[in-house]
């Protein structure tokens, strides 16, 4: 019985390990594609501080699964600092879609690809809003374990 849990933790495990890797070539990838060959340089570079927090999440992803094989300490207040920084990742996301949904609606822009295409800025702006959600909850999750793991006090029904 103890076996299944085993394969299920390893297998998701890979599975973020690999959804952010992806996350994070696909981030740099689309600078180049966007910024170099279309001028669309707002597309390019939310596709990049998308891949760069996709980047920080599989960081965060290895650090943990690495201490965690080698039974190492983990540090609390990074994870916390984490949790924050990707609250302000997904507000600047928020931000970044609500400000080129308002300029292309107001220019009367339809979808283009060539210089200043709002609609796929929004796209990246979404992307980036995805990240930094996962980043927090990624954070959490291990934070979470943290005190599952490193806590000697009894949990209280109150809490």
């Amino acid at each position: 019985m103890e076996l299944l849990p085993t394969l299920i933790w390893t297998f998701t495990r890979k599975v973020r390990v690999v959804y952010a890797s992806v996350g994070l070539l696909i981030g740099i990838s689309v600078l180049f594609v966007f910024g170099y060959k279309y001028s669309n340089w707002d597309a390019a570079l939310w596709g990049l501080t998308s891949g760069l927090v996709a980047g920080l999440t599989l960081l965060l992803h290895i650090q943990y699964y690495r201490k965690i094989s080698k039974g190492l300490y983990i540090e609390r207040t990074s994870l916390s600092r984490l949790m924050l920084l990707g609250c302000f990742i997904q507000l600047a996301g928020v931000c970044g879609f609500v400000v080129y949904l308002t300029l292309a609606i107001t220019q009367g822009q339809g979808l283009q690809i060539y210089g200043a295409g709002y609609y796929l800025t929004l796209v990246w702006c979404f992307m980036t809003w995805k990240w930094g959600f996962i980043l927090l909850l990624s954070a959490r999750r291990y934070r979470n374990k943290f005190y599952e793991v490193y806590t000697i006090l009894p949990k209280s029904d109150k809490c």
